[in-house]
């Protein structure tokens, strides 16, 4: 008796698990017979788990969380509190898991090594990425400059790197910005 079409959400949530099983073997240094023999889950179960084919009922999902000493949901997402039922995934993301669950195993290991890889990368430009500094006027320019608006304006103020300026920097500038004000508007 077959079990019916998946949805595309249920597809998804195979190869997340898979993902999670093979990151915790591979984090713990372990093997699929290790799982196999420590839970007393059957071996072709285990692979349909590792493999994306099928997804754990609540007893065997429980008994590989303790094999590996973390939560369900850090193996199915979908027995956290804060879990909410997706909706449709977006087509390049249904792409790639269907392709994904097409692949052998060592395969899948190389896209998701790859997809970890682009993360990190993405997680790092955001990092990266300085907010561009706000433009303030300095000061009025009918009243003299005060201490407060100087030292604004050398906060604010960034490297053409978009580094922050170090604490000798800021006080160089400030010192040239007053000058050149005062000289500016007559009062050097």
């Amino acid at each position: 008796m077959g079990r019916g079409k998946l949805t595309p959400q249920d597809e998804a949530m195979r190869t997340i698990v898979s993902s999670n099983i093979k990151k915790y073997l591979d984090i713990k240094n372990k093997k699929a017979v290790d799982l196999q023999k420590n839970t007393g889950i059957s071996q072709s179960s285990i692979s349909e788990y590792i493999n994306g084919k099928s997804l754990p009922n609540p007893g065997n999902l429980q008994k590989i969380a303790d094999f590996f000493g973390v939560l369900r949901e850090d193996i199915d997402p979908r027995h956290s509190e804060d879990w909410e039922e997706p909706g449709e995934l977006p087509d390049v993301i249904q792409r790639i898991t269907d392709i994904s669950m097409q692949l052998e195993e060592p395969r899948q290991k190389i896209v998701l090594d790859t997809a970890s890889s682009q993360l990190k990368e993405q997680e790092k430009a955001k990092r990266a990425v300085k907010p561009k500094p706000k433009v303030t006027p300095l000061f009025d320019i009918n009243s003299p400059l005060t201490d407060e608006e100087l030292q604004e304006a050398v906060d604010e103020a960034v490297a053409f790197d978009g580094v922050p300026l170090t604490d000798r920097e800021k006080e160089l500038y400030k010192h040239l910005l007053r000058e050149t004000w005062e000289e500016d508007h007559g009062r050097g």
